[in-house]
């Protein structure tokens, strides 16, 4: 192992090949912090991110251990046993008792996961993603879902790999996804907590296809706010507008309407399979709840591509792209093309890859950036280019380089339709 080791004159050089260990940590210690450049500060940080997600798995390791030595006639673990934990931690009973039950998942159901927290590819926090989005389903769909997942969980972040879970999981447990729903649906609530300096938080668990209308509502009152030149934050804007709406201070011609788009196979709206759908703004969703969403809903047709499920058609050259273009990028990119940004595309800036007029207004040229990363992109040294099937590489200032590819609008291999949810019902295109 210790040879294996790159020198400490060379901070960065095979880090990324070195398995993580007490060794590492002892190289990495042994650095001058100070003479480091950027290049080199950022691989430091990513090594010792990898020796901190080694030492979290063995931890994993030994409270498992601990469990297993404090058995239960009928839980994985005797319910006394956080009490013995969490002092010896200096945590809470419920934290300790959190910790328990995540090694009994990892490593009685999800093994692979473990390994890769141990070999320092994913962190603690994808590591319960992956938990917390399989403890519902048995352990043979619970390996499926592993499966699917994993290949692709280091290079994605947190939210990016908790929709992909939601996603896997409703593929392969699409009968039980109807049944949790049901389930979950029974348990909607609101509830208040109090804030600090005179505020308090109004938290609320609804439907998903509601909590999304209720959103966009909000928003787009708080857009209008903003056209006729409000100085308040959108936050404020938004929260304003709730409590306007809620309590009834609006009048009858202060009115904005609010779109919801679900994301369907036209194969589960014909019943003949039950492939998840995707609700924008949210993720994805069972495919009853799709149906029903879609039932009530005006129409438009998605080409996708029938062995990636990449879209390629959105319907029907200036600076500005044309609203149909505009619709066709927003739907193919989803959020902001950034590395791990999530802002949501319909929000975004549609930027030139290559500045117009040198470059192309259309759809191999244009992706949806925020504002924030439209501005890192003209006024920092960061590059991108953008290949074939909507794939953009970024090259940092430190020569850094990450890849970027929009999110499938279709399972592969399933043709696809979009439905907004309005007052009236044009039948399906088939």
């Amino acid at each position: 192992m210790f040879e294996t080791l790159p020198a400490v004159a060379e901070p960065s050089a095979g880090w990324s090949e070195v398995a993580p260990s007490g060794a590492l940590l002892d190289a990495l210690a042994a650095l001058s912090v100070d003479g480091l450049d950027a290049e080199e500060a950022i691989a430091a940080s990513v090594a010792l991110g990898r020796v901190v997600a080694y030492a979290q798995a063995l931890q994993l390791r030994m409270f498992a251990r601990f469990a297993r030595l404090r058995p239960s006639r009928d839980r994985p673990f005797s319910e006394f046993a956080a009490d013995e934990l969490g002092p010896a931690l200096a945590v809470s009973r419920n934290s300790a008792a959190a910790s328990l039950a995540l090694s009994a998942q990892l490593t009685a159901r999800l093994p692979g996961t473990l390994a890769a927290l141990q070999d320092g590819q994913l962190d603690l926090t994808k590591a319960r993603v992956i938990s917390d989005g399989t403890a519902a389903i048995s352990d043979a769909q619970a390996a499926q879902v592993e499966e699917r997942v994993l290949p692709r969980a280091p290079e994605q972040t947190a939210p990016q790999l908790r929709r992909a879970v939601a996603r896997a999981v409703l593929t392969v447990d699409p009968g039980g996804a109807d049944a949790r729903h049901a389930l979950a649906r029974r348990e909607r609530r609101v509830v208040i907590f109090p804030a600090r300096d005179g505020m308090a938080e109004l938290y609320a668990l609804l439907p998903a296809d509601a909590a999304t209308a209720i959103y966009q509502r909000v928003s787009a009152i708080g857009r209008q706010a903003r056209v006729s030149g409000d100085a308040r934050s959108a936050d404020a804007r938004r929260a304003d507008a709730f409590v306007d709406l809620l309590l009834g201070r609006r009048t009858a011609g202060e009115s904005a309407g609010a779109r919801v788009h679900v994301t369907v196979p036209a194969t589960t709206l014909l019943g003949l399979d039950e492939q998840p759908g995707e609700l924008t703004g949210y993720g994805p969703i069972p495919a009853s709840l799709a149906r029903e969403l879609a039932a009530d809903g005006t129409w438009r047709r998605l080409l996708t591509d029938p062995a990636t499920g990449a879209l390629r058609d959105y319907g029907r050259t200036t600076y500005r792209p044309p609203a149909a273009l505009a619709g066709h990028l927003r739907v193919r990119d989803g959020t902001c093309r950034f590395p791990g940004c999530r802002y949501p595309a319909r929000r975004c800036d549609l930027d030139h890859t290559v500045s117009f007029p040198d470059g192309p207004t259309n759809q191999d040229n244009l992706g949806a950036l925020c504002r924030h990363h439209h501005r890192l992109k003209h006024e920092t040294t960061w590059t991108v280019q953008q290949g074939e099937e909507a794939r953009f590489s970024w090259t940092s200032p430190t020569g850094r380089r990450y890849a970027t590819e929009a999110e499938p609008v279709g399972e592969p291999g399933v043709p696809w339709g979009r439905a907004s949810p309005a007052s009236h019902h044009d039948p399906p295109p088939f």
